[in-house]
């Protein structure tokens, strides 16, 4: 039965350039595998990753922490590029980290801005990566004011944070909230109780592989096929079926990417 539900089972969100095997991780029993570029040689590298294999696509963007990599024309003019290929499904992930002190947020606002207009000219999801250093939120009052400004329908919020305003704001344009390994950890309380209100239209899964593996495998190097923990404990916190939980959260991975995929039965 399990192995059944895999075949059906998309990863909304790795990043299989990141793996040390990423042709082996790229995992023949899911459905379907969105690998993220983080930097312009990433997005090269994540492109001939979805080229060739069927189940994988692509998004192509720079990371929050790369962010000053987008005031090169050079670099955004490769990206964009590589964002009209047909492997391609989103852009990103852009977004805002102040965990890290590598840019300051004005530098990603201004890479946030480039990325969320490539995204609208081309008509494609939006991917949105928030960190906070520990006890602040600088991070997420930064997005949520840039998600005010941009007003675009059609993005992500990839391994959601638990940030009750930017869950609010993200929902009330339209986004998808997508959840990782991490909701599976014991003390994230903020991302169970966000996980079990989120409507089922805007739910997603992913792994962020080869980062944030979900018990039981935590401590391990994370791997698509490791979706399904993170499937299961999000069926139980909702009371609801695998199949069932499965079943809505593909079929919105399918609609927000636009993936060429028939909805499962």
């Amino acid at each position: 039965m399990l192995l059944a539900i895999l075949e059906f089972m998309i990863d909304s969100h790795c990043h299989l350039d990141y793996c040390a095997h990423p042709d082996e991780v790229a995992s023949p029993e899911l459905r379907a595998m969105i690998s993220i570029g983080t930097s312009l040689e990433r997005c090269k590298a994540t492109l001939k990753l979805a080229e060739n294999h069927a189940n994988v696509w692509a998004a192509v963007g720079i990371h929050p922490n790369n962010a000053s990599d987008a005031k090169d024309e050079a670099v955004r003019k490769g990206i964009e590029e590589l964002a009209r290929h047909p492997r391609v499904v989103a852009i990103g992930e852009t977004g805002f980290d102040t965990y890290w002190d590598d840019e300051s947020l004005d530098t990603q606002a201004e890479s946030f801005r480039w990325q969320v207009a490539l995204a609208r000219a081309l008509d494609k999801a939006l991917i949105l990566h928030i960190r906070d250093k520990d006890e602040q939120e600088d991070a997420s009052l930064k997005a949520i004011d840039m998600l005010k400004e941009a007003n675009y329908s059609r993005g992500i919020l990839h391994c959601f944070n638990g940030h009750k305003g930017l869950l609010e704001v993200g929902l009330g344009l339209g986004w998808m909230v997508s959840f990782a390994g991490n909701l599976t950890y014991k003390k994230a309380t903020e991302l169970h109780e966000a996980a079990k209100v989120v409507p089922q239209d805007r739910l997603l899964i992913e792994t962020d592989s080869p980062f944030l593996a979900p018990v039981p495998k935590r401590g391990k190097k994370n791997q698509p096929s490791f979706v399904r923990h993170t499937a299961e404990f999000l069926a139980q916190l909702r009371r609801e079926s695998l199949e069932r939980v499965e079943s809505y959260t593909d079929a919105n991975a399918v609609r927000i990417y636009g993936l060429p995929l028939e909805p499962n039965d």
